[in-house]
């Protein structure tokens, strides 16, 4: 186990590994930042938003892309300015961005969320390279998990405020909530982020839970990886391999006893595997 992270973050999350870089870049969303750590020589870089961000993809050219509260935007690495391809939930001023991933065609998938965490008001949209958006999925709580198995034709998608991730169809889709889940986690557990190996198996962040869990396609339980804090946010592969499973974590709510006994909360770490993962998909934009 290897720690990344310089300095402990609030709500680290979307962990992106950039192959042409060899970098993973993460958010942490309540401190407005973006990060990216660069494995090759050990630097850092980050830049400081004017509001929350919860996700970031590199593009087709220098560019990132970002999920901000209000809508996605591209950012400039130099700069730091914000150019929006479109907004998000503007009806809906409470609620902000969550969880993301571009599709394996790099159309983005990004899920919406009520801020306090209190009413179903999140979204579920995609939206093309031209800023074309399209409505998935309505009355949401938590947007959380975004992974597609192409071979099994499934985008996998979870709720965190119901405990539970869906196998929707792929490329085809429709809403399967009110079909048996591909996994329900136990109460006071949330199911967060999630990435997906090359077997076809999801792995999930256990929010509260102090692990990740690997799931086979047929949704069972096949390892669990205990970690060094009790709230995992999300997981990607990547490294030279694609077997370097790297771990975004929160410190949010949680005491200052505990984050004496967990030193790591808030940190990003990473962990080497026996099985590699899929590639993190840029977005299809410039």
């Amino acid at each position: 186990m290897k720690q990344i992270s310089t300095q402990r973050h609030q709500l680290a999350e979307g962990p992106f590994w950039s192959e042409a870089e060899q970098a993973l870049y993460w958010v942490d969303i309540p401190a407005c930042q973006v990060w990216c750590w660069h494995q090759e020589d050990n630097r850092y870089e980050h830049w400081t938003l004017p509001k929350k961000v919860s996700a970031v993809f590199t593009t087709q050219s220098d560019r990132l892309l970002v999920a901000m509260a209000d809508g996605i935007a591209y950012l400039d690495k130099t700069t730091t300015t914000l150019d929006y391809l479109c907004d998000l939930d503007s009806d809906l001023p409470s609620n902000r961005s969550n969880d993301a991933k571009c599709d394996p065609d790099g159309v983005l998938w990004v899920g919406t969320m009520d801020d306090l965490e209190q009413q179903m008001t999140g979204r579920l949209w995609k939206i093309t390279p031209e800023g074309k958006k399209a409505l998935m999925l309505e009355n949401l709580g938590i947007s959380n998990t975004f992974a597609w198995d192409e071979g099994r034709g499934r985008f996998y998608f979870g709720d965190t405020m119901t405990r539970r991730i869906h196998a929707y169809p792929y490329p085809e889709f429709y809403d399967v909530r009110l079909q048996k889940p591909f996994v329900e986690v136990k109460e006071g557990v949330g199911n967060d982020g999630s990435c997906i190996d090359l077997e076809g198996c999801l792995w999930n962040a256990n929010w509260n839970g102090a692990r990740i869990v690997r799931y086979s396609p047929e949704g069972e339980m096949l390892q669990t990886i205990e970690l060094p804090f009790a709230k995992p946010t999300s997981c990607v592969f990547g490294g030279p391999e694609g077997k370097t499973l790297f771990i975004t974590s929160a410190s949010v709510d949680t005491s200052a006893e505990q984050l004496a006994n967990q030193p790591l909360s808030g940190h990003v770490i990473a962990i080497e595997m026996d099985v590699a993962g899929a590639p993190s998909q840029p977005f299809a934009g410039v």
